[in-house]
C-alpha cells in the first residue's frame, strides 16, 4: 500500500513540470516582430493626402494594389510580390522603437518607412508621403 502511496504522489509532483515545459516558444520573441511576420499581408488601399487614391491609380496607371502581398520573415528576409510575381525582396529590421521598418533591397537601395498600424490584421505604413494599407 505504501507504495502505491508514493507513486500517486511522483505523479503529482512531476505533473506540474510537464505542464511547464509546454510552454509557447514565441515567449522570447517581440510582439511586434510576431505581429509583422505572422503571415502575409496584402495590399488593400493606397492613401494620399488622408484621400483613398487606390481606384484612381489603378485606373490611370493599371495599377492593382490589390494584387501586391507582403511578407516579413523572423530570420530578417522579406519578399514582395505583385501578381504571385516576386518584386523586391532583401532584408528588414526595426529601427526607432518599432515605428520603423528598414528595408535593404536585394542588389538595390535601403529605404525606411514609417509605421502608422501595426496590430494583427493591419499593417499601415507611410513612404513618401503615401500610405500604403495591408490586410491579413
Amino acid at each position: 500500500m505504501h507504495k502505491f502511496q508514493l507513486r500517486y504522489f511522483l505523479i503529482a509532483l512531476l505533473f506540474p513540470l510537464f505542464l511547464v515545459s509546454c510552454d509557447d516558444d514565441d515567449d522570447d520573441v517581440n510582439p511586434n516582430v510576431s505581429m509583422l511576420t505572422a503571415g502575409v499581408w496584402a495590399g488593400n488601399a493606397i492613401y494620399f493626402n488622408d484621400e483613398d487614391v487606390t481606384d484612381e491609380i489603378l485606373e490611370d496607371e493599371g495599377f492593382d494594389w490589390t494584387l501586391y502581398t507582403s511578407e516579413f520573415k523572423r530570420d530578417g528576409t522579406y519578399n514582395e510580390k505583385y501578381d504571385g510575381d516576386v518584386v523586391a525582396e532583401g532584408k528588414w529590421e526595426y529601427q526607432n522603437n518599432d515605428r520603423v521598418i528598414v528595408f535593404d533591397e536585394t542588389g538595390g537601395d535601403e529605404y525606411t518607412v514609417v509605421i502608422s498600424k501595426l496590430d494583427n490584421d493591419e499593417l499601415f505604413y507611410v513612404y513618401g508621403g503615401v500610405e500604403y494599407r495591408f490586410v491579413r
